[in-house]
């Protein structure tokens, strides 16, 4: 008689392929309904199915709560393992395209919100019209975040800033960029090539989030420096600094990385001295190397932060 506690696959005789597929759908969907959506199928036959499965594991995977199915405990383990089958399955996918010689594939991207937002675009752009027939799948969340999806293999690659923990994952350097001072084009510190830092002593600031990383360096260099700027407003995403500093409110330090499209509404970015430096992260599964394609994406990249930051220096 088998033990409940021995290890199961696909190919045990009591676990049936479509109740996986049943189970990982309402666990993605959160529903019966929004699963039998995503299978083609009906509720009745997902509720049989996650039935079926719990039976012949001997798992509780669900509880009802409310006419709702709330995961167990049990039932986060089981999805991520799962899901990791099915990453693994798309890489011998991207696998075999490529040692066929096709240029196809997919890669998945987790980036920071001020590089999703900004320069990123771009670069998947002129990435995309060499590489027609790849898909790019990003996901735009914290470097926490990042990082464990990088680990776990659900993302091919991730961009995350350097004061984070990496374990699990291959982290190399990416590219430094010096944060910018953006204003109004109307704003006084407008018609100067340079901001320094006593320039903004008693100028209204739109300051980083209290809980970042950059609000602690922000923080630091002004009181190093003796300047105490007039905080009127505090945001987490520099995108929102920007978009704040476009109504005049006041001026923010940000990472270049987020405004080349912003400069064509009227926003101006102009060098900041001291440097204050943004580091950035490249992360890499520890497990296997990258595709060739991602390769080809990640020299992209590498290629466009270069030009970024000859951008900023002649500007």
């Amino acid at each position: 008689m088998k033990s409940r506690n021995s290890t199961f696959s696909f190919n045990d005789p009591g676990i049936n392929y479509r109740e996986i597929e049943a189970f990982r759908a309402v666990m993605i969907s959160g529903t019966a309904t929004g699963a039998a959506v995503l299978l083609h199928t009906s509720q009745p036959v997902i509720s049989k199915s996650i039935a079926r499965l719990q039976s012949s594991t001997g798992v509780k995977l669900f509880e009802l709560r409310k006419s709702r199915l709330v995961p167990t405990p049990e039932a986060q383990i089981l999805f991520r393992t799962i899901e990791r089958s099915y990453v693994g399955l798309e890489h011998i996918g991207q696998t075999l395209a490529e040692l066929r010689g096709a240029h196809t594939g997919r890669i998945s991207i987790g980036t920071l919100p001020s590089f999703g937002i900004g320069i990123l675009p771009k670069i998947v752009k002129s990435f995309l019209d060499k590489h027609p027939t790849v898909q790019i799948s990003i996901e735009t969340v914290n470097s926490s975040l990042i990082k464990y999806s990088v680990a776990s293999g659900k993302l091919d690659l991730g961009i995350t800033l350097k004061d984070i923990d990496t374990a699990g994952v291959r982290a190399t350097p990416l590219a430094t960029l010096n944060a910018v001072c953006v204003m109004h084009h109307s704003h006084p510190l407008a018609n100067k090539r340079v901001v320094r830092i006593h320039d903004l002593q008693d100028q209204a600031f739109i300051a980083p989030g209290r809980d970042s990383a950059f609000r602690i360096s922000t923080d630091g260099i002004f009181a190093a420096h003796g300047v105490t700027p007039n905080v009127v407003a505090e945001t987490s995403y520099a995108v929102t600094t920007c978009m704040l500093a476009l109504q005049g409110i006041g001026v923010g330090l940000v990472t270049p990385a987020v405004v080349p499209d912003l400069l064509k509404i009227g926003l101006v970015a102009k060098l900041f001295e001291p440097r204050l430096p943004i580091n950035l992260l490249l992360l890499l599964p520890l497990d296997y190397s990258p595709s060739k394609i991602a390769e080809r994406f990640i020299a992209e990249l590498k290629g466009s932060l270069v030009e970024l930051r000859k951008g900023l220096q002649s500007a």
